[in-house]
């Protein structure tokens, strides 16, 4: 008994060490990504010591951070002896990868788009930051009603969705930012965005976004299937069931919106960001919310 407390112990503070490293690099990864776009804002002169420095070294950060984040869900896993996903720790830290690796992975397609990671990172930190203050790391058996194949599906096919939204929503937020800022008198390059039209980069925002839909439609019927296997019925009015059909429902008007040429440059960024502030709000928020009104909610795990 003893060693197996030495070895769990020993796993453990592993396990801490690597976790502090991979919250260290992707604070360093955004803190390069917001010079870069500082650098680009203020001293366009410099722009292409921005491009060859300090962008390479944000995005080599970036990666460095995934792959050790990598690592450390392997980690964990082994440590279980399953997928770790069972707690909401494992699961905001796996939220955390999904959304930087999902985002190096469309970087391959567009590596000029590198604004957004200032979002994506600072979403992964908070994630992170959350996970370990608010949440114990100790592995904990797994409880009787994520017992089910149907669980690690509606995890994983709800996190794909919630992670391809992150880096649409991200290109759409940047592009107001910029916007805001007045980026008509430069070309959208200087702020590490594709030089695009407005429609066109709607468009680019729009086609990610239309990705991640099927993948949280899917995610709802999975976790509906669960439902019922875990406690006799597909749906119950829970507090996060509820959100998550606001967020559904949020992200369809916002595809509704972007097919009418009309409202689609203000509403359909209007409506992809309330559908984000949705997607936050359901899995970040639920908790804190189910709490401040004294609901009960059969996803408190």
């Amino acid at each position: 008994m003893q060693e197996i407390f030495f070895k769990e112990s020993s796993l453990l503070t592993l396990e801490m060490r690597l976790f502090f490293a991979v919250v260290g690099l992707y604070v360093l990864s955004c803190i390069l990504h917001l010079l870069q776009f500082g650098v680009s804002s203020i001293i366009p002169s410099v722009l292409p010591l921005r491009n060859f420095a300090i962008g390479r070294m944000a995005t080599k950060t970036l990666l460095l951070a995934v792959l050790a984040h990598t690592l450390l869900i392997i980690l964990r896993g082994i440590e279980e002896g399953q997928p770790p996903v069972q707690n909401k720790y494992e699961c905001l830290s796996w939220f955390a990868w999904c959304n930087t690796f999902t985002y190096l992975f469309i970087r391959r397609r567009w590596a000029e788009l590198t604004t957004p990671g200032i979002f994506v990172t600072m979403l992964s930190i908070a994630a992170l930051y959350i996970s370990i203050n608010k949440y114990s790391p100790l592995v904990t058996p797994l409880a009787p009603a994520l017992q089910s194949p149907w669980y690690f599906w509606h995890v994983l096919i709800a996190f794909g969705a919630y992670a391809v939204f992150v880096v649409g929503c991200s290109v759409e937020l940047s592009y107001v930012i910029i916007k805001a800022l007045g980026a008509a008198k430069r070309t959208w390059e200087d702020y590490g965005l594709p030089s695009l039209e407005v429609e066109t980069f709607h468009r680019l925002s729009y086609v990610l976004i239309l990705m991640g839909f099927p993948l949280l439609t899917f995610g709802m019927i999975s976790g509906a299937a669960w439902a019922d296997e875990a406690w006799g019925r597909y749906w119950s009015w829970d507090p996060f069931e509820i959100l998550s059909l606001i967020t559904w429902t949020a992200f369809a008007m916002y595809l509704h919106t972007m097919s009418l040429p009309k409202w689609r440059p203000v509403w359909g960024s209007v409506f992809c960001l309330v559908g984000f502030s949705c997607m936050l709000i359901t899995f970040m928020g639920s908790g804190f919310l189910t709490k401040l009104f004294g609901l009960y909610s059969m996803h408190a795990y």
